[in-house]
């Protein structure tokens, strides 16, 4: 059975930011609605899902192994990865997503431990796991030296980081973007995601390098576009 600790099964974590606040408070109010909007995931046991599914199983350790999602959202990358046999914990600040991710696993016949944290600072010890995920995050990522010294010591010797991102607001228009979207991801709010409007991955591959990880490396992959703009899989390991 999939199992998580949805809205109900967590005390409130207090947002650090403001910025956050506004992300927090947007993905909230999407998560119900995130799955149905075309360019969001592929459809579950369509050839475009087994791809994802395959990409992942080529960049993951063998399973089974530990792997953390990071702002894991409706819990497709973690979902994916408990059906190649890991075990996966998956943590995001939005309560609503992980109660969306809940009922994907449950679903699914799948189990994913689910837990109400900040992708920033995750609150596990050091080394506890095999490899850390996220997907469609990175753009949104605050303090992202941070985040990644923090996701460094929570590797073991080895360990993998995946992410798939891509570029998607190189360009802004208030007028191009839902007026929700619009509404909390302010100029303020963006100013403080240092990822948001780039153009090229090398400034994310210069932060994971600059936070110890090795064989750091970005492949476009536009065989996982899903949405406008060709998605990079970027990877790197803990030495």
């Amino acid at each position: 059975m999939g199992e998580s600790g949805g809205s109900g099964r967590h005390p409130a974590l207090q947002d650090p930011t403001d910025a956050q606040a506004h992300i927090t408070t947007f993905w909230s109010t999407a998560a119900s609605s995130y799955e149905t909007h075309d360019g969001n995931v592929a459809e579950y046991g369509s050839a475009a899902y087994q791809r994802w599914v395959d990409a992942l199983a080529a960049v993951l350790p063998g399973p089974p192994c530990d792997v953390l999602d990071v702002a894991c959202g409706t819990g497709y990358l973690a979902l994916a990865a408990a059906s190649l046999g890991h075990r996966v914990t998956a943590i995001d600040l939005a309560p609503a997503m992980l109660d969306e991710l809940a009922a994907n696993a449950s679903a699914r016949g799948l189990t994913v431990d689910a837990r109400l944290d900040d992708a920033v600072a995750p609150g596990f010890p050091p080394a506890r796991f095999d490899a850390l995920t996220c997907r469609h995050f990175l753009w949104t990522l605050r303090e992202p030296a941070r985040a990644m010294a923090n996701w460094r010591e929570l590797l073991r010797p080895g360990g993998r980081f995946v992410a798939v991102d891509g570029f998607w607001f190189t360009d802004w228009d208030d007028g191009d973007v839902p007026a929700v979207f619009a509404e909390h991801y302010t100029a303020e709010t963006r100013g403080e995601l240092p990822f948001m409007h780039l153009d090229r991955p090398e400034p994310i591959l210069d932060a994971l390098a600059a936070a110890g990880f090795t064989e750091v490396a970005a492949q476009p992959r536009p065989d996982l576009g899903i949405s406008d703009g060709t998605p990079y899989l970027i990877t790197a390991t803990r030495a």
